[in-house]
């Protein structure tokens, strides 16, 4: 199991290769609607300890990318803070229980990055914190979105001083705009514009903002760059299709105890 505050500076710094921050963005207040529907989730397989988004759809439950329940549940935390240093008891949530997508003929031929079906809904194991609101599903995106997470600031391939890659986690949550197109069964971005997702934002969700709140319409699977690219992450954005999973997300919801609002 994790250790509450303590242990999160340190999980920090052993994401030897952790699943796909907003790099370019804006740190994200308290105060912010994208703060109060956001939870980062630490979780431990057998290449060590990782971390990723979540997007809160009900009191106990968040949706994230299949990749981040990887790990055994009993060692999973999902933390509701806008910084990950020096985290409140109170803020934190286990898992009892983890749904996850069904392969579908669209993911034939996919890989890791752009895995269409790479989706799950988290079951926590009490409510979140009163001040957490929670997201809407969304239809097809309209114009630009905002799109946010807790992950590294650059992904850099060139080797440093002392021959390790260099990661930029600024432990705290980060927010940007972008451009969503449609591609198969997902959505995509282009990231060259010196803002985009990152190492660290799997899970994390590109959001459409109404007069009800925010609705999130993708949700962050990977990210892809040319091999002789020295940030990774200045590549392509892939995101899965909420509207494509939006019946299994609510019948999944039905069958955790948890209707969606």
């Amino acid at each position: 199991m994790f250790r509450a505050a303590l242990a999160l500076p340190v999980l920090l710094l052993l994401l030897v290769s952790p699943a796909l921050a907003v790099f370019g963005g804006k740190p994200v207040g308290s105060g912010d609607p994208v703060a109060r529907s956001l939870a980062a989730v630490l979780y431990r397989d057998a290449t060590g300890a990782h971390l990723c988004t979540a997007v809160v759809l009900a009191p106990r439950l968040v949706l994230t990318a299949a990749h981040c329940t990887a790990g055994d549940r009993n060692d999973m935390k999902v933390i509701f803070s806008t910084g990950l240093s020096g985290v409140p008891a109170e803020r934190l949530r286990g898992v009892a229980a983890v749904a996850r997508a069904q392969a579908t003929p669209e993911a034939k031929g996919s890989f890791a990055y752009n895995n269409p079906d790479d989706i799950a809904l988290v079951l926590l194991d009490s409510a979140a914190p009163a001040d957490i609101r929670t997201a809407r599903l969304a239809a097809t995106p309209s114009g630009s979105v905002r799109i946010a997470g807790y992950g590294a600031t650059s992904d850099l391939r060139r080797a440093s001083a002392f021959g390790k890659q260099q990661l930029g986690f600024g432990q705290g949550l980060r927010a940007a705009t972008a451009t969503l197109q449609p591609k198969g069964a997902l959505f995509v971005a282009g990231q060259g514009n010196g803002t985009g997702m990152c190492t660290g934002d799997s899970g994390g969700p590109a959001f459409v903002a109404g007069k009800d709140g925010l609705s999130v319409v993708g949700l962050l699977i990977g990210v892809s760059a040319p091999r002789g690219a020295a940030d990774y992450c200045r590549g392509t954005a892939w995101f899965t299709s909420i509207p494509r999973w939006a019946g299994w997300i609510d019948t999944s919801a039905r069958k955790l105890g948890v209707p969606l609002p």
